[in-house]
């Protein structure tokens, strides 16, 4: 793409002249962009975070584990679960990475497989084994972080919004996803959760070890909603390689999209520190039939980097260090003031229990308490209130928000690296 810009145009002018982004499948944008990838956090990436991830440099977000059976059989279940916004998703300026092969049909298309790849003899054409990904329609582009590209090679490309679900079984998988897809751009399905509980459902991690069935609900989702729809598989490494490899090779037998692969096993708690080596088996096992994603230990961006030099992962996905710092992947060493006036500007619109609103606020801003400063905002018992506290100690959050769309300060951060 070559697009020549006005020396003379106002920032407003350039930014009314932008193209339109590209649109792409999940597991293309992982191909070809290397993106970042906020991870699926249990009840903290809902909309307002997700929203104010995506304005620094997170493509790609994730809901929070919903569990399918409910969000399949009970209204209730749906709209306590999830809300969406036209405006969620980012558009961002990406370079290729290098050596990502095209992907084009020869008529300057995305191609998404619709079909099972062992069905191909069965089609008399190549165009009737594709069909072009279709966004949701009642999405809306927001503004980049800069109106000129940061390279002659950066294109405009639109971020993705994932649903992940747990199941015990295909149908509820598929009827999920069914009722979901207006809204998303693909589910993801939670074989990484060590929760006992969910282990005891037969959920989260008890797929680990259950290949055939991980393998039947991709199958069902493909079945009901097309090859041309993403599904993905989130998964935690094995202590025993050869039960990783017996899961992933299932998987892509029944067409997942892409991997997603958590550097710890079922057992081990957070503080062990992430199996770099365990990533990489798991990213060797799928042979470049599918990108992957790594988990595990983000807490800064040469964090991101290492990842990926020493996994061979397209994507890097970060949980706890978004929640800590949400301007992570734009290499803010901490959360900046900014980010917190976004945070409160958008939790304020779209609304946001305080619960959620103080523990996103006590993660965010954890560093840069003392000790009795975190007793004190701890003991804080309403939004209302914790907005004034922060007020006192001089965040003027109504000037520093911007708009909800203005992403200008996740711009220009990287060159540090």
């Amino acid at each position: 793409m070559c697009i020549h810009f006005d020396p003379d145009a106002s920032e407003s002018q350039l930014y009314s002249d932008l193209p339109a982004p590209l649109h792409l499948p999940p597991s293309e944008l992982l191909e070809h962009y290397e993106p970042n990838v906020l991870a699926p956090l249990v009840r903290c990436s809902k909309l307002p975070f997700r929203h104010l991830t995506s304005l620094y440099e997170t493509h790609i977000t994730h809901t929070p584990m919903m569990l399918a059976e409910e969000f399949s059989r009970a209204q209730i279940a749906r709209v306590s679960d999830f809300s969406t916004s036209s405006e969620e998703r980012g558009v961002y300026w990406m370079t290729p990475s290098s050596g990502s092969r095209s992907s084009t049909n020869g008529k300057g298309k995305k191609a998404v497989r619709v079909n099972h790849p062992d069905d191909d003899h069965l089609a008399p054409s190549t165009d009737e084994l594709i069909t072009y990904y279709r966004p949701p329609s009642n999405t809306k582009d927001r503004l980049p972080p800069s109106p000129t590209p940061p390279n002659r090679d950066a294109v405009l490309v639109r971020g993705s919004l994932i649903a992940q679900f747990a199941s015990p079984n295909a149908k509820s998988l598929a009827d999920a996803a069914e009722l979901i897809s207006p809204y998303v751009d693909g589910i993801d399905l939670n074989c990484g959760c060590p929760q006992r509980w969910a282990y005891n459902e037969g959920i989260g991690c008890a797929l680990l070890r259950k290949p055939e069935l991980v393998r039947d609900m991709v199958r069902g989702v493909r079945q009901r909603m097309g090859w041309g729809w993403s599904v993905s598989i989130k998964i935690r490494i094995d202590p025993d390689q050869k039960q990783t490899e017996t899961l992933i090779r299932n998987a892509l037998s029944a067409g997942i999209s892409y991997l997603s692969i958590h550097g710890r096993t079922r057992h081990q708690p957070s503080t062990d520190p992430v199996n770099l080596k365990g990533i990489k088996f798991a990213v060797e096992t799928v042979k470049g039939e599918v990108p992957c994603t790594g988990n595990g230990d983000i807490w800064s961006y040469e964090d991101v980097v290492t990842m990926r030099e020493k996994t061979g992962v397209k994507g890097v996905m970060a949980a706890r260090g978004l929640l800590a710092n949400p301007a992570l992947f734009c290499n803010y060493p901490s959360t900046p003031s900014h980010a917190v006036s976004q945070f409160i500007s958008l939790s304020t619109s779209y609304g946001l229990i305080f619960p959620l609103f103080h523990r996103h606020l006590a993660y965010m801003l954890e560093s840069d308490f003392s000790r009795n400063e975190k007793v004190w905002f701890n003991c804080l018992s309403s939004s209302t209130a914790a907005i004034d506290w922060l007020e006192g100690r001089g965040l003027d959050w109504r000037k520093d928000r911007g708009t909800i769309w203005d992403a200008r300060r996740g711009r220009g951060i990287l060159s540090t690296v």
